[in-house]
């Protein structure tokens, strides 16, 4: 097998792209071309930015008979001498390389169709967030193949090209928030945003936190709290003094939960199960030492929340959050996010710990927050038909998100990429050996497909989520 080194001024996408344009030009389309790439990758999203040798092995061939469209295969995995030793000896075939990847558990992922992308979970004071296409420190998202799955940012190394996205550019991120049920440890932050556009879609409202279906996000301000001061800044000051009485209370008592995670070997910017913090609070609720603390924590945390408004929420609402407006989702509701891929926050304050920094932020937001921004807008119906149903449920500078209905079949091209995530029902992605099946919750990451565009299926009835970049 070929074996090609990369320096510093070849990336590994435009290499793939050369090899494709090779690949077409002979008028025999028969042939197959297997290679293998070493290239370095920086993993500036790992601790200490190391940058990582790492193998590829690739197949180009044609997917159909009838078809032009380049078949293209990949595996990788980091390199060793044994490694390049044992692949510059793998015959420059198919089967030979199929043999080879299944034989070293290496999984292979099938890069010129749809990708299926499996989540990561991250675990958060409040719950957990279940990463799509995140790329941090704390995980990564990866990429379903045939024997397992690939990291999505090692992939995203030979996509980049034909999703004609910088080295520097990121996918949209796509999420899902999962709060706990619990209404003392399930709410989510209230903070705001400068530059990180999202919008949240409501799947899921527990019925034994909200027995009547319709949960709740805190979203700005409370209009009669508001009335009740002369002027706006006469309002942040009394809702400063709020937040600080409650944060002096809040810090007091995380000093001693904290005493009880080392005591227990947990690292201190680690989350702990809430029936353990629902043991420690209730052994301090009944110390002498500290119940008088655990009572006014609470009496204060009510006060600070009688100045933000509560918007009622319930499954299939959608709720765009303007910038600088402080929010957070309540316990018990479960949402799909998409956003900028712009990690910045500014948290007002918080019913718990903050793990992630040492400090809130409150004086900073409140110099900056937006009292007057539109919250909801109602989806825009951009197609219609006895098939499908295609609303724009937002349309933000970077990207838009669009809700699809569909019990039949639709046809789409993009011209760089989309995000598709199933919600309800089954849908199937292509109309030939390759299609791919998607069921409720699966996540696909559709390239630009510069032969033929895209087709969906759903014979009982599916609901889509479909987040498209914005071009140039």
């Amino acid at each position: 097998m070929i074996l090609l080194t990369l320096d510093k001024n070849t990336t590994p996408d435009r290499c793939l792209a050369q090899r494709i344009k090779s690949w077409q030009d002979p008028a025999d389309k028969t042939s197959v071309d297997i290679f293998a790439v070493r290239f370095v990758h920086d993993a500036n999203y790992l601790a200490g930015q190391p940058q990582q040798d790492l193998l590829a092995l690739i197949s180009i061939s044609l997917s159909n008979h009838q078809s032009v469209i380049p078949d293209v295969s990949i595996s990788i995995f980091p390199c060793s001498s044994d490694r390049l030793h044992e692949v510059e000896l793998v015959p420059a075939n198919v089967e030979s390389m199929v043999r080879y990847c299944r034989e070293q558990g290496f999984p292979l992922v099938r890069i010129s169709s749809p990708l299926l992308l499996e989540p990561v979970y991250i675990p958060k004071p409040w719950g957990q967030e279940i990463w799509y296409t995140g790329i941090e420190t704390r995980g990564q998202a990866r990429v379903i193949g045939d024997g397992g799955s690939l990291p999505l940012p090692w992939v995203m190394e030979f996509l980049r090209d034909q999703l004609a996205m910088t080295v520097a550019e990121q996918l949209i991120l796509l999420k899902v928030l999962d709060p706990l049920a619990d209404e003392r440890y399930g709410d989510l932050y209230f903070e705001l945003h400068e530059q990180k556009q999202e919008v949240y879609v409501v799947t899921h409202v527990d019925k034994c936190a909200w027995p009547d279906g319709r949960g709740s996000i805190q979203l700005g301000f409370d209009p009669a709290m508001r009335a009740q001061y002369l002027t706006w800044n006469a309002f942040k000051d009394a809702y400063r003094k709020a937040v600080k009485d409650y944060e002096k209370t809040r810090r007091a008592i995380d000093a001693v939960l904290d005493q009880k995670k080392q005591e227990l070997g947990i690292p201190l910017d680690q989350p702990v199960a809430v029936d353990q913090l629902k043991l420690w609070v209730k052994q301090l609720s009944q110390d002498i030492e500290y119940k008088d603390l655990v009572v006014r924590e609470q009496d204060l945390k009510d006060a600070m929340d009688r100045f933000i408004a509560h918007l009622p929420l319930s499954i299939g609402d959608v709720v765009a959050v303007p910038r600088l407006v402080p929010h957070a989702l309540q316990h018990g509701v479960r949402v799909v996010e998409f956003q900028t891929p712009v990690y910045e926050r500014k948290i007002l304050s918080f019913g718990q710990k903050v793990l992630t920094q040492q400090h809130w932020d409150t004086d900073e937001a409140l110099s900056l927050v937006d009292i007057n921004a539109e919250h909801l807008l109602p989806p825009v119906i951009v197609y219609e038909s006895d098939d499908i149903q295609i609303q724009r449920i937002v349309n933000f500078d970077e990207f838009e998100v669009r809700r699809i209905a569909l019990n039949g079949i639709h046809h789409f091209d993009v011209e760089r990429y989309c995000l598709l995530m199933v919600l309800e029902g089954d849908v199937i992605i292509g109309d030939d050996a390759a299609a791919a099946t998607l069921a409720s919750g699966d996540v696909a990451l559709i390239p630009a497909n510069t032969h033929a565009g895209h087709r969906l299926k759903s014979s009982a009835g599916c609901l889509l989520l479909q987040a498209i970049p914005r071009v140039g």
